[in-house]
């Protein structure tokens, strides 16, 4: 696995996947480890699954209205196929974003 970083106006960083895992891949569901807020900067309950497949994960900081994440959503789509509209407020990525993919 591999899990990146995302914080507006930075350099994505790579961080370590200890503790983190993929979607099940029966069900599809997806769980918010404990390093995933830590990692984020954020309380546990403020942690977003924004987007899951069966080889990738992303979590976002709930409602953030912090700086325009323009990494993250260059990546998001990359990942996802899905582009933004960034003349559509509620579909612009702001705050810190984690992608964790499957190696």
């Amino acid at each position: 696995m591999q899990a990146t970083l995302y914080l507006p106006q930075h350099h994505p960083q790579t961080i370590h996947v200890d503790g983190l895992s993929m979607p099940d891949l029966a069900t599809g569901f997806v769980e918010v480890p404990h390093g995933v807020p830590v990692a984020m900067g954020c309380v546990p309950e403020l942690v977003d699954v924004l987007a899951s497949g069966p080889n990738y994960i992303a979590y976002s900081v709930f409602d953030c209205e912090g700086l325009v994440n323009h990494a993250a959503m260059a990546a998001m789509t990359e990942i996802s196929g899905v582009s933004f509209d960034m003349e559509d407020e509620d579909a612009v990525l702001c705050g810190a974003v984690l992608i964790v993919k499957a190696a």
